[in-house]
């Protein structure tokens, strides 16, 4: 069944810009070439738009008009991983790479943008951002936009924006309120110990017999500090220390994340883990550093914007083709927006068949017949948003 809003000639609008995107990715607070192209883009379309916290893109259509506000948000960052698709547009940067699909998500938003400026006047203000850095964990472009107030200056009250994903036929879709993202924070410790001869242990304090009691028991937390019914992963990722046979080291370095859906244990990770760390150190008689990161917070879908959603989405693709997605514990920088502003994010399905190539995979690939699927979905919800018609 055709749809309303996106015909051929749009469909193939926005799969040239995919394109486009693809073969010249930027990694996070880099998208200068990516901003300036959507730049120009939208000011051919006749948006009024211009460069935000750096490397990202504001535009706006009917930025006068009072009413409601609706934001559109499609983040546009790669990934340090080299390509290894057989794509005729794969990645010309060396090493980097969309393999999230940030890509589609620039381009379908861009696809949107052309038929929304077309029918402003059906329309009150939409604000479209394409935000730079949602890869970046330890300082996100979500972050800085709303420290700058860019949002709340521009009177948005409810957001929106999609993730394709690969695991996901493509043809449906899935928007469910509630938390369908886990947080994702970072952490790091350096245990300070005493080194020597690896024949003499009974002289040093040992920073790896240390570090490995602390890895052993951080997960104590999980399976005896947590509630069972609350799902929290702590992992430990890096383990460095020392650099030959016969020497203890002096120190030794962990690195870790820690995922949960609830915001309000979150908060509790760091006096936790340090109680943990803290003991162990002093039970050996070392020293430590701790740093623990507040990255991204969960992203927990608003009731309200979740529901039109599902609306908008069912009208499109017929409700049997809305489905459930299990919350996943990867994280999104989406969710910090959602912490200030009511809003949802749905997922958009685009599997190819056969292919089992996960995010963030050399070989990562999606079917291109779902961009439009995306477009429409901007497109209708925001027409809906403005007439309440659904």
């Amino acid at each position: 069944m055709p749809y309303k809003y996106v015909d051929k000639d749009l469909e193939e609008y926005i799969i040239s810009h995919r394109r486009y995107f693809h073969e010249n990715p930027e990694l996070s607070w880099h998208e200068e070439k990516t901003s300036t192209y959507i730049l120009k883009e939208l000011t051919k379309l006749g948006i009024e738009a211009r460069k935000i916290v750096g490397t990202g893109v504001l535009g706006l259509i009917n930025p006068d008009k009072d009413g409601k506000v609706l934001a559109i948000r499609a983040d546009i960052d790669a990934l340090p991983i080299e390509e290894k698709s057989d794509l005729d547009f794969k990645s010309k940067t060396k090493g980097v790479m969309h393999a999230c699909g940030h890509d589609t998500h620039a381009a379908i938003l861009l696809g949107a943008c052309k038929k929304l400026v077309a029918m402003k006047d059906e329309l009150g203000k939409v604000v479209l951002l394409f935000q730079p850095a949602e890869e970046f964990i330890k300082d996100s472009g979500a972050k800085h936009v709303i420290e700058e107030k860019i949002l709340e200056k521009e009177g948005v009250d409810r957001i929106i924006a999609l993730h394709i994903r690969s695991s996901l036929r493509s043809g449906t879709v899935a928007i469910q309120d509630g938390p369908i993202m886990a947080s994702a924070d970072t952490f790091s410790l350096e245990i300070i110990g005493n080194g020597g001869h690896g024949s003499e242990p009974h002289l040093t304090i040992d920073p790896i017999a240390i570090g490995s009691l602390i890895v052993q028991n951080l997960q104590n937390i999980v399976s005896r500090k947590n509630k069972p019914s609350k799902s929290m992963v702590l992992s430990v990722t890096a383990f460095n220390s020392g650099n030959t046979e016969n020497v203890i080291p002096g120190r030794a370095e962990l690195l870790g994340t820690t995922r949960t859906f609830d915001n309000k244990l979150r908060k509790k990770f760091p006096e936790m883990m340090e109680t943990v760390i803290k003991g162990i150190c002093e039970a050996n008689e070392a020293k430590y550093r701790f740093k623990y990161n507040f990255g991204t917070p969960a992203t927990v879908n608003e009731k309200e914007s979740s529901d039109f959603g599902r609306r908008v989405a069912g009208e499109i693709l017929g409700e049997e083709n809305v489905v459930y997605h299990e919350p996943r514990m990867g994280g999104e920088d989406f969710a910090k927006y959602l912490t200030h502003i009511p809003g949802a994010m749905m997922f958009l399905g685009a599997r190819i068949k056969d292919e089992d190539h996960p995010h963030h995979s050399s070989r990562f690939e999606i079917d291109e017949s779902a961009l439009k699927t995306g477009s429409e979905y901007f497109i209708s919800y925001a027409r809906n948003y403005f007439s309440q018609s659904i």
